[in-house]
């Protein structure tokens, strides 16, 4: 083994072994989430946001926009059709508000392989949030095969379910 070959073997092994338990890629997922939710979901009603457990091996979080002007930022034309009829119908005085949500469900988290599915939504139904027909979402699938693949890619896949909210 040449002396780069050896160094790019350490190198590998180092990186596995910073992620030698299911706990450690938790929280690099979470970790990783909470910069999307910080760049994408936050708003004047939603500071501060932190990826949780929202349901079993389901993470994520949610906020709330009550600023229609920049609700109506989002380039989605679906989106923009929803949020502007929303805007119409439902008087400022009760502050209508849409709803964001970034998700990732763990099919899978292990360092060998993993499956996950990210998703992102866009809830113009207020006050209840329950209609499913007002909302879109973005539903990206990541699988990966190794510990380098899911670093890399990880942001990756945030980033391309995120783009519902740009």
């Amino acid at each position: 083994m040449n002396d780069t070959t050896k160094k790019i073997h350490d190198w590998q092994d180092k990186v596995k072994h910073s992620f030698d338990n299911e706990g450690k890629l938790h929280d690099y997922l979470l970790s990783t989430m909470d910069n999307f939710l910080y760049r994408y979901l936050e708003t004047s009603e939603s500071k501060n946001l932190r990826a949780f457990e929202m349901a079993p091996y389901i993470y994520g979080a949610e906020s709330l926009e009550s600023s229609m002007v920049e609700a109506l930022k989002i380039s989605s034309p679906a989106c923009k059709a929803g949020i502007m009829e929303l805007a119409k119908t439902i008087p400022k005085a009760q502050r209508p508000m849409v709803k964001y949500r970034l998700q990732a469900q763990i099919k899978e988290l292990t360092a060998e392989k993993g499956h996950l599915i990210i998703t992102s939504f866009v809830n113009w139904d207020f006050p209840i949030f329950m209609d499913k027909s007002r909302v879109v979402k973005k539903e990206v699938e990541f699988k990966y095969h190794d510990l380098g693949e899911f670093r890399k890619d990880l942001a990756l896949k945030l980033e391309s379910a995120c783009e519902l909210f740009t």
